[in-house]
C-alpha cells in the first residue's frame, strides 16, 4: 500500500464518513434531516473511498474511471449540504432547491461524459484532475455558489434563532466552514497551482461537528466545545511527544550508558506523562471555562444562594416574586414567569411575572389539571428545554412558545408549580450545568412553596376553626334570637291588623264621607291592602324562623335513635336551600319507595341530607357558569334524592348533574377543611367531614361517592338498621 499524506487524509474520511452513516442510522430518527444528513456522508463517503484508490494505484486509465466515481460525490456533496440547511433554516423556496438538483444532474452528465476527467500525474504520487476547456470552472464556480449561499442562509437563520437552534446552526455552521474549507482548496491543483491537498484532513473533523450538532439536541456551549478541544491537544499530544523527542534527540547519549535498554529511558517517560496528562487536561480545562464562562459561573453562584435562603420565606406572594426576581436578574432573561397550584379552582395559577417591558403576556392564563402540560409536567419533573418537549405538548401551550426553559417544582411527585424562562438576552443557550442548578433551585422552591401553602392553609384552617365556633355560639343563641323576632313580629301583625279594623270600622260608620269624596276612598283602600300584604310576610317570615329553628334546634328527643320519616329531613332540607339561595323551587326528583322510614337521630341525618343537597346544588351552578351560552340554555340541572330499603338498612342516594370532582380531589372530599368553593361561597370545608362522622362513627353506616367531572356526582349513605 502507498503511504502519502492525501491517501492517510482520504482513507480517515472514508472510515470516519462510514461511521457517521451507521451512528446516524443507529441514533437517528426516521426524519428527513437525518436521511438527507446519510446521504450527505454517502457522498463524502463516495469521494473519499474513490480518491484513496486512486492514490494507491498508477494505472491512467483505471484512475480516469475512478475520478468519474469520485467526482460524483464531490457533485452531490454541496446539493445535500444545500437540502439540509433548507430543512434547518425552515426555508420555503422550492424553486431554488429544485434549481440545485437540476444544475447536480448536469453536472453528473457532464462528470460521465469525460469533460471532467483530464488527469495529471502530480507530486510523483498519484493522478489529478486538471482544468481544460470551460467545464471544470462551470462546476467549480456552480460549487462554490450553492456553498456560499448556503452559508449565507445558516448566518441568517443564526442570527434570528434563539437557544437549541441558534447553537446547533454555529456548530453546524462552523463544521461547514472547516470542511469546505478544506475541500475548496483541494482543486487548487486543478486549476494549476501546485498545492498539495493536506486540506483533505479537514472534511473529518466537519463531518463529526456536524454530526453531533444534528444528533444531539442539547449541545454544549461552542466555547467550551472548543476550549476542551485546544486543553485535550495541548495536554495529550504535545505531553505525550515529549518522550519521543527526547528519545530522538538523546539517542547518542543514551545508549553509549544504557546499551539496548535505552528504550527504559523513554518508556518511564511515556508512563510519567501519559499520567499527567489527564491531570494537565482537567487543569487546563477548568482554568479555560472559568475564563470563558465567568459571568455563566457567577449567576449560577447567585442562584445557589438565593436556593438556600428560600426557605426563610413562608408568604407565599412574596416567594413568588422573590424567586422571578432572583432568576430574571441573575441569568438576565427576556422574562421570567411562576405559576403555582391553585387547589380552591383546580388550576395552576400565574403568581408573579417580570420582564424587561413590564407587560405580562400569561396574566390571565391558567392551566387545568387536566391540560396536557400540567400532565407532562406531572410525569416529567426535571427542568426541561421548551424545544425537547414532545411536539403535541409544545402545540397545547399556545402563548407559551416563547418559553426557551421550563424548571417544575415538586415534592414527591405532587406538582407545586413551575417556573418559565425566556431566552437569555445574550442569545447563549441554556447549558447542562444552567439545567443542574436550576434542578437544585427547583427542589429548594418547592420546599419553600410547600412550607409557604401549608402557612396559608394552617392559618385559613385557624380562621375557619374560628368561623364555625362562632356560628355554634350564634346557634345556641338561636332560640332567644328567634323569641326577640317572633316578639316584634307579633306586633307588626297586632298593629296591621288593628290598623285594617280601624279603616274598616270607619267606612261603615261614615259612608256618606266617602261618597262625597272618593279620593279619600281610594286611600283608605290602599292603607288595608298595605296591612294585609304585611300580615302576609309577617306569617311567611314566622314560617321561615320556624324552619331555621326546626333544623338548629337540638330538642332532647332529637339526640335518641328512632325511626322517622325521611320526607320530613328531604323537605325540611329544601326549605332552607330555597331560603339560603333565594329561590323559588329547588330542581328536585324524590324517589322514596315504598316506605320512607329510617332509623337515626334525626336531627343528624336531617344535617347530613340537607349538607348533601347543598353541595348538589351548588354543583349545579358551578356547571352553569362554566358551560357556554348554548350549552348553558340547554342544560336541566337536576337534583336526584332516592332511598331504597334492603334488608341491613336503609341505602339514600343523592345525585346531580353538576359540575362532578377532578379526580386529585375525590381523596380529600371528606377532609376537614377542604374546599372546592370559590372564596365567595359559603363552604368553610367542614360538612362532608361533619356528614362521614354523623353516619360512619354515630350510625356505624356507610358514606361514599362516585363522580365524573363534568357529568356529576352521586352520594351514597347506608344506615342500618335497628
Amino acid at each position: 500500500m502507498i503511504i502519502n499524506p492525501f491517501s492517510i487524509s482520504c482513507l480517515i474520511l472514508a472510515i470516519t464518513t462510514l461511521a457517521m452513516i451507521f451512528i446516524t442510522l443507529f441514533y437517528g430518527k426516521k426524519i428527513l434531516l437525518h436521511r438527507l444528513w446519510i446521504l450527505f456522508n454517502a457522498s463524502v463517503f463516495i469521494w473519499a473511498s474513490g480518491a484513496f484508490v486512486i492514490s494507491q494505484i498508477t494505472s491512467e486509465l483505471l484512475a480516469v474511471s475512478l475520478w468519474k466515481f469520485a467526482i460524483t460525490g464531490i457533485i452531490f456533496s454541496p446539493i445535500f449540504l444545500f437540502h439540509i440547511v433548507y430543512v434547518l433554516c425552515e426555508l420555503t423556496n422550492k424553486k431554488i432547491l429544485i434549481a440545485v438538483y437540476v444544475q447536480g444532474a448536469l453536472a453528473v452528465i457532464a462528470n460521465f461524459t469525460g469533460l471532467l476527467t483530464n488527469l495529471e500525474f502530480m507530486f510523483d504520487s498519484f493522478y489529478y484532475p486538471i482544468s481544460i476547456g470551460y467545464a471544470y470552472p462551470l462546476l467549480y464556480s456552480s460549487w462554490v455558489i450553492i456553498i456560499l449561499y448556503a452559508h449565507y442562509e445558516l448566518f441568517r437563520g443564526y442570527r434570528k434563532s434563539s437557544g437549541i437552534k441558534r447553537n446547533q446552526l454555529l456548530y453546524f455552521f462552523i463544521g461547514t466552514m472547516s470542511g469546505f474549507t478544506g475541500a475548496a482548496i483541494n482543486f487548487f491543483p486543478v486549476f494549476g497551482f501546485k498545492f498539495y491537498p493536506y486540506s483533505n484532513f479537514l472534511p473529518t473533523i466537519y463531518c463529526v461537528i456536524a454530526t453531533y450538532a444534528i444528533l444531539r439536541y442539547r449541545l454544549m456551549d461552542i466555547r467550551v466545545f472548543v476550549s476542551r478541544a485546544a486543553a485535550f491537544l495541548i495536554s495529550y499530544p504535545i505531553f505525550l511527544s515529549i518522550p519521543f523527542i527526547f528519545a530522538y534527540r538523546m539517542y547518542g547519549v543514551i545508549y553509549p550508558l544504557l546499551g539496548v535498554h535505552w528504550w527504559l529511558v523513554p518508556a518511564v517517560l511515556i508512563i510519567f506523562f501519559a499520567s499527567l496528562s489527564p491531570l494537565a487536561y482537567g487543569q487546563l480545562r477548568i482554568r479555560m471555562e472559568e475564563r470563558l464562562l465567568s459571568e455563566q459561573k457567577h449567576y449560577q453562584k447567585l442562584l445557589l444562594q438565593a436556593a438556600s435562603g428560600m426557605a426563610t420565606e413562608h408568604n407565599l406572594n412574596k416567594l413568588a416574586k422573590l424567586i422571578v426576581y432572583i432568576v430574571k436578574r441573575a441569568v438576565k432573561i427576556d422574562f421570567a414567569a411562576i405559576f403555582i397550584d391553585d387547589k380552591s379552582n383546580g388550576v395552576y395559577r400565574m403568581k408573579s411575572f417580570r420582564d424587561h417591558q413590564k407587560i405580562s403576556p400569561y396574566e390571565n392564563i391558567t392551566f387545568l389539571y387536566e391540560h396536557p402540560f400540567i400532565q407532562y409536567l406531572t410525569k416529567h419533573t426535571e427542568p426541561c428545554l421548551y424545544d425537547e418537549l414532545p411536539q403535541d405538548i409544545r402545540q397545547s401551550l399556545g402563548a407559551l412558545s416563547g418559553a426557551a426553559m421550563i424548571v417544575p417544582s415538586a415534592v414527591q411527585e405532587n406538582l407545586l408549580g413551575f417556573v418559565l424562562l425566556g431566552t437569555k438576552l445574550n442569545k447563549q443557550p441554556y447549558s447542562d450545568d444552567d439545567i443542574n442548578v436550576f434542578k437544585i433551585l427547583s427542589h429548594q422552591a418547592a420546599l419553600a412553596i410547600e412550607n409557604s401553602l401549608f402557612m396559608e392553609e394552617t392559618k385559613m384552617a385557624q380562621e375557619k376553626i374560628f368561623t364555625a365556633e362562632k356560628l355554634a355560639s350564634i346557634g345556641g343563641m338561636a332560640d332567644g334570637v328567634a323569641h326577640q323576632i317572633k316578639n316584634r313580629l307579633n306586633q307588626f301583625s297586632v298593629a296591621s291588623g288593628e290598623l285594617k279594623y280601624e279603616i274598616r270600622d270607619y267606612l261603615k260608620k261614615n259612608p256618606q264621607v266617602t261618597k262625597a269624596n272618593k279620593d279619600l276612598k281610594k286611600t283608605l283602600d290602599y292603607l288595608v291592602t298595605i296591612a294585609d300584604s304585611l300580615i302576609t310576610n309577617v306569617k311567611r317570615t314566622d314560617g321561615i324562623v320556624k324552619g331555621i329553628l326546626n333544623f338548629a334546634r337540638v330538642e332532647e328527643t332529637a339526640t335518641f335513635f328512632s325511626n322517622f320519616s325521611l320526607k320530613e329531613s328531604v323537605d325540611l332540607s329544601a326549605e332552607l336551600l330555597r331560603i339560603k339561595h333565594e329561590i323559588s323551587e329547588v330542581p328536585l326528583e324524590v324517589d322514596l319507595g315504598s316506605s320512607d322510614s329510617v332509623y337515626g337521630v334525626k336531627s343528624q341525618i336531617t344535617e347530613a341530607v340537607y349538607n348533601l343537597m347543598d353541595n348538589a346544588y351548588e354543583a349545579l351552578q358551578e356547571k352553569k357558569t362554566l358551560l357556554a351560552k348554548e350549552g348553558r340554555d340547554a342544560f336541566k340541572p337536576l337534583i336526584k334524592v332516592k332511598l331504597s330499603q334492603k334488608a341491613s338498612g336503609s341505602r339514600l342516594e343523592i345525585s346531580d348533574n353538576g359540575i362532578g370532582m377532578h379526580d386529585e380531589n375525590k381523596a380529600k372530599v371528606f377532609a376537614p377543611f377542604f374546599t372546592t368553593k370559590s372564596s365567595y361561597k359559603s363552604g368553610t370545608g367542614i360538612g362532608m367531614y361533619v356528614v362521614k362522622r354523623m353516619v360512619e362513627e354515630n350510625h356505624h353506616g356507610k358514606v361514599g361517592f362516585t363522580s365524573v367531572y363534568m357529568e356529576g356526582t352521586k352520594f351514597f349513605v347506608e344506615l342500618p338498621k335497628k
